[in-house]
């Protein structure tokens, strides 16, 4: 494979490598800066050290796209939904990390100051359009990283991206077979066939007693007979209910509400002063005299973007707060801001801050004539689940009959249905939860069934008909249908595995095997696409390539016989543009998958991975 793969991409190796290498570097140069950490290679994948900040960030990108497909609402700290994550994630490792490999065997090497150029010109460490150093020290203290990590980080996903393109690059050498393809799909063929199922199979075959007895035995599960309950469901709807709600109720259930809300957020801008930026503490405070002499809301932003210090922030935006997020001495006067009022200087740890409240959300609250309708149905609720307590409470520990449940129905207002003979998927559409009632004993109830918020279901089991079997006589005739069908089948088989010669005909077919009605057909110069055959029938006889020969095939139904009389050389001319480009997405990313398929079944990284259990442990 390695070998195919080194004739295919020789040019292209060399072409992208010299790419590479001959960049005239105008570096930047990264800082020499270094933090001291502990080892973080969080797992090994062969020959490749997987650090803790790659498998995360590649963890986040899993979990990313499962938002993305199944919702943002997807609970991730599902143990089940854990598991899947953890697979997902080591399993685009792997692929990752085969696509390294086979850039690695193909002896390619991406330089270090190749990579270090390309990270110095990257956003992230950027700041008035020019590298910054301190911003690149603080991405390492972030992230927990070293020099050496980032840079090793960023060769990888470098490496990925040139293989990729090198696989994809080998694709497009296959215009041959795209070619060849077209050709096939448009080529017209003359074709004699017939098809033989059971029903075309003569028999006499008559099953004795003993081997329909001996079939009913070995099959009873397919006679069963299911349980069937006969019961009563009493129903509690709140709408049958006389519940009444005082004014003074609504009023103090408005007042909780009030008490519920939560505190409004608060979205605050900065201006900040550093005072180790100045010389002396005289040249700092004549800055923040200057800045507060020419402060105003109507220009705040463009005073920050002006004069603000704030490495972390490009436009002073510091987001939300709901009076617990940044520092008491912010917090204090935060408070007493409304939107866009500015604070007077704030002295926190030797720096200045002007604070601005850009925007108040989650400060409004309805109504009490808005949230009256509400309320009202949320203490009606609240009365109706005490009443269904009272309905359970009265079922405990007493006896009753069915000619109890009509009246105790009745003295509760409850809604009542009677069902006879049902199964367990018959209750199903009845009502849900219908196993509840499929384990009560006879003459008891089930405990309250929830509907929804304003109905509940109490069921009553007064009869049960527990599961049994059909009696033989009943389902003799099916029975001997099916073993007949069987002996069929059975001589069908016997019919592939006979090597008799044979005309595709008529007369042949059933002069040599005990069948009737056979019709042979004969479709000339038909296409897989004009033909109105099964699919079935087009895969077999345009996958086959010899002419002249009578072959069997089985079928799902039973024996396809066919001939290819004739084929004639396909025109790729007559399949639209369209259809062609689909065809070609389709047959690269065929080829390209199973290319990458054989490499990974190569390397073998699949069997090559370790996470370190202390990270595992530590992260879980």
């Amino acid at each position: 494979m390695i070998s195919f793969l080194r004739g295919k991409l020789q040019g292209i190796v060399a072409f992208s490598f010299l790419v590479i290498v001959s960049l005239t570097f105008a570096f930047l140069g990264l800082p020499t800066f270094t933090q001291s950490f502990s080892s973080n290679d969080y797992a090994e994948l062969g020959d490749y050290k997987i650090s803790q900040s790659e498998y995360f960030r590649v963890k986040g990108e899993v979990e990313q796209n499962l938002r993305t497909q199944y919702g943002q609402n997807i609970d991730l700290l599902d143990p089940s939904i854990v598991e899947v994550v953890q697979n997902l994630t080591n399993s685009s490792l792997i692929e990752k990390y085969t696509l390294i490999n086979l850039l690695d065997d193909l002896g390619v090497v991406v330089p270090d100051n190749y990579v270090e150029n390309e990270l110095a010109k990257s956003e992230a460490f950027m700041e008035n359009e020019k590298f910054s150093q301190e911003r690149f020290k603080n991405y390492l203290v972030n992230f927990g990283l070293t020099k050496k990590d980032l840079v090793e980080d960023s060769k990888s996903a470098i490496q990925f991206n040139i293989s990729v393109g090198f696989l994809n690059s080998t694709s497009n050498s296959f215009e041959k077979s795209l070619i060849s393809y077209l050709e096939l799909i448009s080529e017209e063929r003359t074709i004699k066939f017939t098809e033989i199922t059971a029903d075309n199979v003569l028999t006499d075959y008559v099953p004795t007693d003993e081997e329909v007895e001996l079939f009913y035995k070995e099959n009873i599960n397919n006679f069963t007979i299911p349980e069937k309950r006969s019961f009563y469901l009493a129903t509690a709807n709140i709408d049958n209910f006389s519940i009444d709600v005082t004014d003074e109720e609504l009023k103090n259930a408005y007042e909780l509400y009030l008490t519920t809300l939560p505190n409004p957020e608060k979205r605050i801008s900065h201006l900040m002063i550093i005072q180790e930026n100045y010389e002396d503490l005289s040249s700092f405070n004549n800055k923040v005299s200057e800045i507060e002499d020419i402060l105003n809301a109507d220009d705040f932003e463009d005073l920050v973007i002006q004069y603000s210090e704030d490495p972390g922030t490009s436009n002073g935006d510091l987001g939300y707060t709901d009076g617990s997020v940044f520092p008491p001495e912010f917090e204090t006067v935060i408070a007493g801001l409304g939107v866009g009022d500015i604070s007077g200087a704030i002295n926190f740890e030797g720096n200045i801050h002007f604070l601005k409240v850009t925007e108040i959300s989650g400060a409004e609250n309805e109504s009490f004539d808005v949230k009256k309708s509400d309320l009202e149905r949320e203490l009606k609720l609240i009365a109706f689940e005490n009443d269904v307590l009272e309905i359970g409470n009265s079922l405990v520990d007493q006896s009753f009959n069915k000619d109890d449940v009509a009246e105790f129905a009745e003295s509760f207002s409850l809604d009542l249905e009677s069902y006879e003979a049902v199964s367990i998927s018959q209750a199903n559409f009845i009502i849900s939860n219908s196993e509840k009632i499929f384990s009560l004993e006879k003459d008891s109830w089930s405990e309250g069934i929830t509907i929804n918020s304003g109905e509940v279901v109490y069921a009553y089991v007064f009869d049960i008909e527990p599961e049994n079997f059909e009696d033989l006589e009943s389902v003799k005739t099916p029975i001997i249908e099916r073993l007949v069908a069987l002996n069929k089948q059975s001589y069908l088989d016997t019919v592939y595995a006979n090597e008799d010669e044979f005309i595709l005909d008529k007369d042949s077919i059933e002069g040599i095997y005990s069948v009737e009605s056979v019709k042979v057909d004969e479709y000339k110069n038909i296409t897989r696409s004009t033909s109105l055959l099964k699919p079935e029938l087009i895969n077999i006889m345009f996958n086959e390539y010899q002419t002249g020969t009578v072959i069997k095939e089985l079928t799902t139904e039973g024996i396809l016989f066919y001939e290819i009389i004739s084929r004639s050389k396909g025109d790729s001319s007559i399949i639209s543009d369209e259809a062609k480009e689909q065809i070609r997405l389709e047959l690269e990313i065929d080829i390209l998958q199973r290319t990458f398929n054989s490499l990974r079944e190569l390397y073998d990284l699949d069997n090559k991975l370790f996470v370190d259990t202390q990270f595992i442990n530590l992260n879980s």
